[in-house]
């Protein structure tokens, strides 16, 4: 047992999170008003999945004059097989309009030609509406936005995991938090927003940033707020390497310029499938058809060939961007499907809040906008616009309601579950994590069955028994040990999900239930926690 040493720290709003909705989120509190307060587990601004994006969004309206946003919402609604939350993708779909203007205040710059606003075309979207950073790179949104945050007073704290919010009645009063030091850390505050992003790190092959475990997904649980639709993960479809942490972009290098994605075979897989349509091909349809090509025996180290040969020489210029450098001269690529969003998430309302009155949750770690499958550039969309309006109530919220009592006898309890979960001696933790990865990869990846789901909660049972007695002999391993926690109750939660839909619905695809059911499953899966740790779970039909 370690004693950690204690800091405390106030705040009107905390922010949990250090990504595009935080950030978003803080500027918006800060301008408001509000003292704010942003914890990351990583670097404020760096280490998270809109630093690491290509920086592109999508802004109805822009691309075509018959182009709106009720055509984007019908798009939205479509893509996400009808399971949407509508009064959310309204309110996304509403907001956009503000984007430019807020961008353009904190100073980022817009790919741009001849003076005017470069606006793509992208699978799934009925007109072009597309637009992106400069150098299509996250830093182009995050450096900019950081800096300006930085300017108006938001305060950050880098590198605390944030290990639980602790209620009082109906509302949260406190945070406790662990730093890679091991200082222990109370933070009272009036509101509070989680903006911990998705749970793309319990899969083995995934571009998400190192942190993404889910740990906003598992605060929420262990409140008893409820979830839903965490059987949605959208994989996508052609990422190369052993992790699949790069994405090659399919909607430019396949859809736009003309490149072939081919079996072992030699077999055009789009023309097998009958995706020979660009304007349909979505991430769902492409990333299940490639690993049927893979379970069949007709893959290629686990995925399919990336052809380039058939690209024109006047679009090289549109294709050596996306690639890796010095992968110039490279015309075939193995590619193969890799964890990338999640749309499953905490239940909020269209203001971004929760169950729980002045708690609010922004961003991927919510549910509601995408349905069963994301539309490309509708992600950091959603995180910009739900990012700001949970921003402005928290910190008009937090102007009305007075702080409350910090729970002493709870924070010291948390305090000393932290200090006895350090041991010399015991299980890896880091290793229980690759361990879980590849579970979840095998057995709740791309394409599902019930005989491998059930398998897949059976092994994370076993998980779960042994991460008990993990060692931790510093602080950074205790982090690895609650990470390892987090991920394990979402995986369970993707796991009980996607064996209870016995259908095949957008990014949840089962071989056993291959066929869409409606009107039977025109509802989501909630997810909460009874009785102690019991995992219930309800169909409820979808709000339209």
């Amino acid at each position: 047992m370690i004693d950690l040493k204690s800091h405390a720290l106030g705040c009107d709003v905390l922010v949990i999170g250090g990504g595009g909705a935080a950030i978003r989120a803080a500027i918006a509190c800060r301008e408001k008003g509000a003292e704010t307060l942003v914890v990351s587990k990583t670097r404020v601004g760096f280490g998270n999945n809109t630093y690491i994006s290509k920086a592109s969004w999508t802004m109805p309206g822009l691309g075509h004059p018959e182009d709106s946003h009720r055509v984007h919402v019908k798009d939205t609604l479509v893509a996400g097989c009808f399971v949407n939350d509508r009064r959310m993708v309204e309110r996304v779909a509403r907001g956009s309009s503000s984007l430019v203007p807020f961008f353009e205040r904190c100073g980022v710059e817009f790919a741009a030609k001849d003076g005017r606003m470069i606006v793509d075309s992208a699978p799934g979207h009925t007109y072009p509406r597309h637009v992106r950073g400069k150098n299509r790179t996250g830093s182009d949104l995050m450096l900019p936005l950081k800096a300006y945050a930085e300017r108006i007073g938001v305060r950050f704290l880098d590198k605390v995991f944030v290990t639980g919010l602790i209620p009082q009645g109906d509302r949260v009063a406190a945070a406790t938090g662990i730093s890679r030091e091991g200082m222990f850390y109370e933070i009272g505050f009036r509101c509070a927003i989680v903006a911990t992003g998705g749970y793309g790190r319990i899969y083995l092959r995934t571009n998400n940033a190192p942190g993404i475990h889910g740990d906003g997904q598992a605060i929420a649980f262990e409140l008893g707020l409820p979830l839903k639709d965490m059987e949605f993960v959208q994989f996508y479809p052609t990422a190369s390497g052993k992790g699949g942490a790069r994405l090659l972009l399919y909607e430019v290098l396949v859809c736009r310029a003309g490149a072939r994605l081919k079996n072992g075979a030699g077999e055009d897989i789009l023309t097998k499938h009958g995706l020979d349509d660009p304007a349909a091909l979505t991430r769902d349809r492409l990333s299940g058809a490639i690993m049927e090509e893979v379970e069949k025996g007709l893959g290629v180290e686990g995925g399919v060939i990336m052809d380039l040969r058939s690209v024109p020489e006047e679009r090289s210029a549109t294709v050596s961007p996306l690639l890796p450098a010095g992968w110039s001269a490279v015309k075939e690529f193995v590619v193969a499907p890799t964890a990338h969003f999640c749309m499953g998430g905490v239940v909020v309302d269209s203001e971004a809040e929760s169950a729980m009155p002045g708690l609010f949750f922004a961003g991927e770690v919510c549910a509601g906008v995408h349905g069963a499958n994301r539309l490309a550039g509708n992600a950091l969309l959603e995180i910009f616009v739900m990012g700001e309006v949970a921003g402005v109530n928290a910190g008009m919220r937090a102007k009305e309601i007075p702080p409350l009592k910090i729970p002493e006898k709870e924070i010291r309890r948390e305090k000393s579950r932290l200090e006895y979960m350090f041991s010399e001696t015991g299980e890896d933790a880091g290793a229980l994590c690759r361990s879980l990865q590849s579970t979840m990869w095998k057995k709740g990846g791309v394409i599902r069955n019930g005989e491998g789901l059930r398998e897949g909660l059976a092994q994370i049972e076993e998980l779960k028994t042994l991460s008990r007695k993990c060692k931790a002999e510093d602080p950074v391993q205790l982090m690895t040990r609650l990470e390892l926690e987090n991920m394990l109750l979402v995986s369970e939660m993707v796991c009980r999900a996607a064996l209870y839909r016995d259908e095949s619905r957008g990014a949840h695809q089962r071989s056993d239930c291959p066929q869409e059911r409606n009107p039977e499953w025109l509802k989501n899966i909630l997810i909460r926690k009874r009785q102690g740790q019991k995992m219930v779970m309800e169909a409820v039909p979808t709000t339209q």
